[in-house]
Order: C-alpha cells, then sequence, then structure tokens
C-alpha cells in the first residue's frame, strides 16, 4: 500500500480526534486564563509573619483565644 491509499482513511480517522484536542486545548487555556486574572491577593496580605522559638507557648495561648474562629496554621521549614 502506498501513502496516497491509506492517507484519505486516516484523515478521515484522526479528524475527530484532532477536533477533540483542539476544543480540550481551547477549554484549559480558558481556564487558566479565568484562574490567572482573578484576584489572587490574600485578605490578609500585610501581616507579619513569626517566627517561632522552641516554647510554644504563645502560640497555643493565642490559638485558644480565637476558638470558634477559622484558624489556619502555617508551617515553614527552609530547606
Amino acid at each position: 500500500m502506498t501513502s496516497k491509499e491509506i492517507g484519505p482513511l486516516n484523515h478521515r480517522a484522526i479528524e475527530p480526534l484532532k477536533e477533540a484536542v483542539a476544543r480540550a486545548a481551547i477549554l484549559t487555556l480558558a481556564a487558566l486564563l479565568l484562574l490567572g486574572s482573578a484576584n489572587c491577593s490574600a485578605p490578609g496580605h500585610g501581616l507579619p509573619l513569626t517566627v517561632l522559638s522552641n516554647d510554644l507557648e504563645p502560640l497555643r495561648t493565642e490559638f485558644n483565644q480565637d476558638a470558634g474562629k477559622v484558624r489556619l496554621l502555617l508551617l515553614v521549614d527552609p530547606t
């Protein structure tokens, strides 16, 4: 068989796949644009970070004072 004999059959079989890939690419691009244009700044922007020592009692006290509120505790390791 020559490539001319396989060509039309191949084209008909691949065309729906190409359309599906194009649709998926467009949807992905649209989602990325929407997410990228969303306001991603945190409401507490500018709040200071506290570096903790080995004594965690100040953290425990402040954490317990906010009982009933939504709290977020972020532990960061420099390595």
